[in-house]
């Protein structure tokens, strides 16, 4: 099932006339690929009866990408994304857009309108570099990928050191994850050395009726040839609702070109506020836990990757005093582009 909004046939036309309103050239360049990833999967402790010993093959994400390119500064992306619920041994499949945006480059910068990425973690995604194998920690616990609106970024300086990524999400609701209150999102990003990163965001949310939600977030990495690691540190004040709050670090290592290890540890401060919804590794909603991920990543041909790793989740007691019980994810993830 494709869940198109009332106003798909309007960003639709912008995506098609808007090149040629501005007088761009004719000449489009198109350029079609996907991905496809899922998992070989058992779970011998599970927080939940449904996944106590749950055992199976999923298929967690699909995509479809189109993009265009109407000139050297007007370009376009329609992107199209193959899911499942995220609960276990159930398998049923839905489709939405994922991407659907009109950029412009004018000079170093970028402005996007439509369904887009967002600022909060579009950096940190890019630098751990492994999205088939884990959600970044804001993503894993609820926070939006892609809103629907206008987003700008570019360098503050002429040596390229500081840059800013803005975005203003509109309360249109388009594709699977955009917001239906308005949301201002920022980030700002110093690299003090070639292989050093420091980015500091920061967002507001208007929810009509309830209290407001603002998210503040650090992130510090390194990224070289052979080795990148990355530490951050986020909360967003929910008032209405329980905080999120959580602490992260990952560390990936190339051993060549064909092999990788990769390792993660999320601190979940307070109590996950998604809890038992998050899709395919869900959090006892109950009590602050941390997150242990170790994968070993091997590059079988240039396309196609196939990682057995480890997931295991550790909480603390709750409120009652309880420990709740251990969740162990043993997977083989394969990773396949074209």
């Amino acid at each position: 099932m494709i869940r198109i909004s009332r106003i798909s046939p309007l960003l639709a036309l912008v995506l098609l006339l808007s090149p040629a309103a501005r007088g761009d050239p004719p000449e489009r360049i198109l350029d079609i690929g996907g991905l496809l990833f899922g998992d070989a999967y058992y779970l011998p402790s599970n927080h939940l009866e449904s996944g106590d010993g749950a055992a199976g093959l999923v298929l967690r994400r699909g995509y479809l990408t189109f993009d265009l390119d109407f000139s050297a500064r007007t370009f376009g992306r329609v992107r199209i994304e193959l899911n499942q619920s995220g609960e276990f041994e159930t398998y049923d499949f839905e489709a939405d857009f994922k991407d659907f945006y009109l950029g412009w480059k004018l000079g170093e910068h970028t402005l996007i309108a439509g369904l887009a990425p967002t600022p909060t973690f579009d950096l940190i995604e890019s630098q751990w570099g492994m999205r088939y194998l884990m959600r970044t920690p804001v993503d894993l616990q609820g926070g939006a990928s892609r809103d629907t609106g206008v987003f700008a970024k570019g360098p503050l300086n002429d040596s390229g050191t500081l840059a800013y990524r803005v975005m203003y999400g509109t309360k249109a609701n388009f594709g699977a994850e955009s917001s239906e209150n308005g949301r201002y999102m920022g980030a700002l990003t110093w690299k003090p050395a070639p292989k050093w990163t420091v980015d500091f965001y920061l967002d507001r949310e208007k929810k009509p009726g309830e209290a407001d939600v603002t998210g503040v977030q650090a992130y510090l990495s390194r990224i070289t040839d052979t080795w990148r690691w990355g530490l951050q540190y986020s909360y967003a004040d929910r008032q209405a609702q329980e905080p999120l709050e959580l602490a992260s670090v990952f560390t990936v290592r190339p051993l060549d070109g064909r092999h990788s290890l990769a390792g993660r540890i999320d601190r979940i401060i307070q109590p996950s506020p998604r809890g038992n919804n998050i899709a395919y590794i869900p959090f006892d909603p109950s009590a602050p836990a941390t997150l242990y991920l170790a994968a070993y990543e091997y590059r079988w041909l240039p396309d196609f990757t196939l990682t057995p790793n480890v997931i295991v989740i550790d909480y603390d007691r709750n409120d009652e005093g309880v420990k709740p019980t251990t969740d162990v994810y043993l997977r083989l993830t394969a990773y396949f582009t074209f």
